[in-house]
């Protein structure tokens, strides 16, 4: 017997008249989409700034600790994460 497989309906996570908005690992939403129907993609990855220290905001000193997957993961694997 053959197994179906049923394709996910992509639903926006935010829609106006003239854009849509979508909330996803871009390369997985990328392959959901029409193509030549994307202005801009806004990613936001890690920095692997997450490293123990501190700056100042507003006058007071705050950790830059953004969470474990903030922090960065040794050069080899970072650099292997963007390409």
């Amino acid at each position: 017997m053959r197994k179906q497989t049923q394709k996910k309906m992509l639903k926006p996570y935010f829609e106006k008249s003239d854009f849509k908005l979508y909330l996803g690992n871009c390369l997985d939403v990328l392959k959901e989409i029409p193509e030549n129907s994307v202005d801009m993609i806004f990613a936001d990855p890690p920095h692997n700034l997450s490293n123990g220290g501190f700056t100042v905001h507003a006058g007071k000193m705050v950790s830059v600790n953004k969470g474990d997957w903030d922090k960065s993961k040794r050069l080899k694997k970072d650099f292997e994460f963007h390409l």
